[in-house]
C-alpha cells in the first residue's frame, strides 16, 4: 500500500515539475506612445479600438503606421 501511495505522489510531483516548465503567457497592451516608450521596435502590441484594425498585434515600431503592418488601412 505504501508502495502506490509513493509512486502516486511521485507522479503528481513530476507533473507539477513538467507545468513549471510551461512558458506563461504575457498580456498585450494596447498601443500607443506612452506603451510603446522604452520598448523595443519588435514588441508587440494590440491596435486601439478607435484604430481601422482594433485589436490586431502589430508591432510597436510601425503600429502609427498607414500601412499592411501598421493600425490603419492604405
Amino acid at each position: 500500500m505504501k508502495k502506490k501511495k509513493f509512486l502516486a505522489l511521485a507522479a503528481v510531483l513530476g507533473l507539477s515539475v513538467l507545468a513549471s516548465w510551461a512558458p506563461q503567457a504575457e498580456a498585450v497592451g494596447y498601443c500607443s506612445s506612452t506603451y510603446c516608450a522604452g520598448k523595443p521596435a519588435t514588441a508587440t502590441c494590440g491596435c486601439p479600438t478607435w484604430t481601422d484594425k482594433p485589436g490586431q498585434t502589430v508591432f510597436c515600431g510601425s503600429w502609427n503606421s498607414v500601412s499592411r503592418v501598421g493600425c490603419w488601412y492604405e
